[in-house]
């Protein structure tokens, strides 16, 4: 199985219009790049001429070959983004069709069976006002699980809604509380959880964590495709802005990145003077206020999700 990275179920694949000619063009000119300054490395550094030509060579051999395994990886890792984000597009439409409530509790139930260490799970008979569709154990701790597959109108778990599960898991007796959805949670919901205190804890797993786990136990919910070129799938700027968002909430070395490209750009701005050390110095406080964003939102987004599995 390909190695999955969680904004591969979040954030669409790069996409690549260009030409071959452009292609090659654009791994020619990294290639002059690093050859030219593997050249001017060997000429800065003292060395007797004798072994000067031979360590050019040796620069220049090892720069082509950090390019070409730049390039290849580069482009496994597209086809694995491509390919894994793909499927999971298939496992939501498989997801939306899902017959009936009780399903998406059944599909909740194999998936913890194979990915957890649980005992004594079962699926509770529906009916009445309980919000609580499975109990178990994991690692020795009694759970309630609610699961709510949001189905084709995909609306958003309210805060309403996780109060009343909240509730119903305390008085119950519960150690913790998992919420399941194939959809998502409203941000006011999110807020609300992080501010419960209290000896239960509730987890939030939304329709992204779904896909993850559905692909880790091999679940016939989740096929295995191969990426194919779609004019829908193009995202409109809005769609794109939010997916980065996501992007940097579960990454948090890309919000690391960022925030040292931010002191990198505002050391520069050190050096420079008038516009030029001005724009610089923008550049470094935007980078530093992303990387920070993304920082502190991927550590909420880590105390949200179920122990460290996910």
């Amino acid at each position: 199985m390909a190695k999955d990275k969680p904004h591969y179920y979040v954030q669409n694949p790069a996409r690549d219009d260009r030409t071959r000619l452009a292609r090659v063009i654009d791994i020619l000119l990294s290639l002059l790049l690093v050859w030219l300054l593997a050249a001017l490395a060997v000429r800065v550094v003292p060395m007797a001429p004798v072994y000067s030509g031979l360590i050019t060579v040796l620069a220049l051999a090892l720069g082509t070959l950090l390019v070409v395994w730049y390039y290849k990886h580069k482009n496994k890792t597209l086809h694995q983004h491509q390919d894994i984000w793909y499927s999971a597009r298939k496992c939501r439409e498989n997801l939306k069709e899902l017959e009936s409530p009780g399903d998406f509790v059944v599909l909740v139930k194999e998936l913890m069976e194979n990915i957890l260490p649980i005992t004594g799970f079962k699926v509770l008979a529906p009916g009445g006002d309980s919000t609580i569709d499975l109990t178990g154990y994991i690692r020795n701790r009694k759970v309630g699980i609610m699961c709510v597959n949001s189905g084709p109108d995909d609306p958003k778990i309210t805060t309403g809604e996780m109060q009343k599960f909240y509730t119903e898991v305390k008085q119950a007796g519960f150690d913790n509380g998992i919420v399941f959805t194939s959809g998502s949670f409203t941000d006011e919901t999110r807020r609300f959880v992080r501010r419960i205190r209290g000896r239960v804890r509730i987890y939030l797993v939304d329709g992204h964590a779904v896909l993850r786990m559905a692909r880790r136990a091999n679940h016939p919910v989740f096929p295995d495709e191969k990426w194919r070129e779609e004019k829908e799938s193009r995202i409109s700027g809005l769609e794109m802005a939010l997916s980065i968002k996501e992007n940097i909430m579960f990454s948090r070395g890309k919000a690391l990145s960022l925030v040292l490209l931010g002191i990198v750009f505002i050391v520069i701005s050190a050096l420079q003077s008038g516009f030029i050390g001005t724009v610089y110095l923008a550049i470094g406080v935007i980078n530093l206020f992303i990387g920070f964003s993304g920082l502190i939102l991927s550590y909420l987004r880590k105390h949200e999700l179920l122990m460290d599995w996910l």
